[in-house]
């Protein structure tokens, strides 16, 4: 049987490097939150397993905080890391400072339990302060060893060395889109608004 003439085959040894348009998407806040919501819909069919989600800010965590008491209820453990001062009387609920400014740019909602893994991983790509103006630029996968990976460097960074954010950065941080790709997603959103 001939081959296509559209594939080639690729020995295992043979690197394969995937374009960085299949693997880095821009996000606006609505579909940061669809994303963020099915992960912790997932998250409480589970019933099990750790749940760390950023922030930015404690402040934008209020409006969640009884979706996150009742996935505290459910899961063994959740991680909610922002800077500012963290709420209070939500005992099941562990609260991480950010103590380094360049963390307070990621949106992160991982969950890790022995059967399912996803995240969703972006890291602001503009410099609005506004929530429904922002672009974030990242991932979502639900592969283990990634998730994995990614939730120890979280136990790292809990440790407050800034030589872990230096190399977290160097290992995670999303490529940016160009700036024409910025500013046609901004255009788009003005927009649409």
């Amino acid at each position: 049987m001939p081959s296509s003439p559209k594939c080639r085959s690729t020995k295992l040894s043979d690197a394969v490097v995937l374009p960085t348009a299949d693997v880095t998407h821009l996000f606006n806040h609505e579909a940061m939150l669809a994303v963020s919501h099915a992960i912790e819909d997932v998250a409480l069919d589970t019933a099990e397993g750790e749940l760390i989600s950023t922030f930015q800010n404690f402040s934008n965590f209020t409006p969640q905080r009884e979706r996150y008491s009742a996935l505290a209820s459910s899961l063994d453990t959740v991680r909610v890391w922002a800077e500012g001062n963290p709420p209070t009387h939500s005992r099941q609920i562990d609260f991480v400072p950010i103590f380094h400014p360049t963390i307070a740019r990621y949106w992160v909602v991982l969950f890790d339990s022995p059967d399912i893994h996803a995240i969703l991983f972006c890291k602001q790509s503009n410099q609005s302060t506004e929530f429904n103006q922002k672009i974030f630029s990242g991932f979502y996968s639900f592969n283990p060893f990634l998730v994995r990976c990614i939730r120890r460097r979280f136990g790292l960074l809990a440790c407050g060395v800034d030589g872990v954010v230096q190399q977290f950065e160097r290992h995670y941080s999303p490529t940016h889109p160009d700036v024409d790709s910025l500013s046609d997603f901004d255009s788009l959103l003005s927009a649409s608004a």
